[in-house]
């Protein structure tokens, strides 16, 4: 897994990795069938914070990571649902909410483009209530680091950040609404500031996800 993290981002740091891992509560593994080898992870610790006199769940997930040569794939997107999914039919009635910080557009492509619920867009505005649970949760997070007006967590010093060849973002890929509204919300997420995110899963979810792979598949 730390081989995988090298690959991907400059500046990592083996014993802030391992600590960030022991910290988490699950992990989902990719594995290539031919050779079973691990070619990407996800870290995923279980979140409940109070909100607005109410308790809020949901899951933080923290290092994500795929091997270049399976970008594209729907493996980890089909997985992490299915996680999502478990954990929603344990409590229906209850909001679950999916917290996420991206460095890269990638990441934050992976909850655009799967979770009809999710902020922040370029489409409209955060709801003020969608907001104060981003905030408290951010907050209690990252102290330190949480800029609230901005919504990005801004490392102090040398930090972690997607390589250079890597994260290059090119004219054509601004002209994808969502790419271009990271890049303008997070414009310093090459030397690693994080846009702070949230999504929503619901009961729909996997109805919404099939049906989006369906008429993918008939263009």
């Amino acid at each position: 897994m730390y081989q995988l993290m090298q690959g991907t981002y400059d500046n990592v740091s083996e014993e802030q990795f391992h600590a960030d891992l022991n910290a988490k509560d699950d992990v989902i593994l990719l594995y290539e069938i031919k050779t079973k080898t691990l070619q990407g992870f996800s870290t995923l610790k279980n979140v409940q914070l109070s909100c607005s006199d109410r308790v809020v769940e949901g899951i933080f997930s923290g290092d994500t990571v795929i091997s270049k040569h399976f970008w594209g794939g729907n493996a980890l997107g089909k997985t992490f649902l299915k996680y999502l999914w478990l954990k929603k039919m344990r409590s229906p009635h209850k909001p679950l909410y999916w917290f996420l910080i991206s460095k890269g557009y990638k990441t934050y492509l992976l909850m655009a483009n799967n979770f009809s619920t999710h902020y922040p867009r370029y489409e409209r505005p955060t709801p003020a209530l969608v907001q104060e649970i981003i905030d408290t949760f951010y907050k209690k997070k990252y102290p330190a680091f949480y800029n609230m007006e901005t919504g990005l967590v801004v490392p102090k010093g040398p930090s972690c950040s997607v390589k250079e060849n890597l994260a290059q973002i090119s004219d054509s890929l601004l002209m994808n609404p969502r790419i271009d509204f990271f890049v303008r919300k997070n414009p310093n997420w090459n030397c690693g500031v994080e846009l702070a995110c949230i999504a929503e899963m619901t009961l729909l979810m996997p109805l919404y996800y099939s049906i989006k792979k369906f008429f993918k598949g008939l263009k």
